[in-house]
């Protein structure tokens, strides 16, 4: 599995985070945890999306 870059802060509420390599897109989370599996789907989605668009 590939590491994954992001920026997090600890909003008083929830965790906001993005990916590096994605600065316009946030993901957030109720706890840290919950936060790094939205960036992780998020990063599936967006690399997903980026590899269609190179085959059509």
């Amino acid at each position: 599995m590939k590491a994954i870059k992001y920026c997090y802060l600890d909003d008083e509420k929830q965790w906001l985070g993005y990916l590096s390599n994605f600065p316009e897109h946030w993901a957030q989370g109720d706890t840290f945890e919950a936060l790094q599996l939205s960036l992780y789907r998020l990063n599936f989605d967006l690399m997903l999306l980026e590899a269609l668009r190179k085959v059509f």
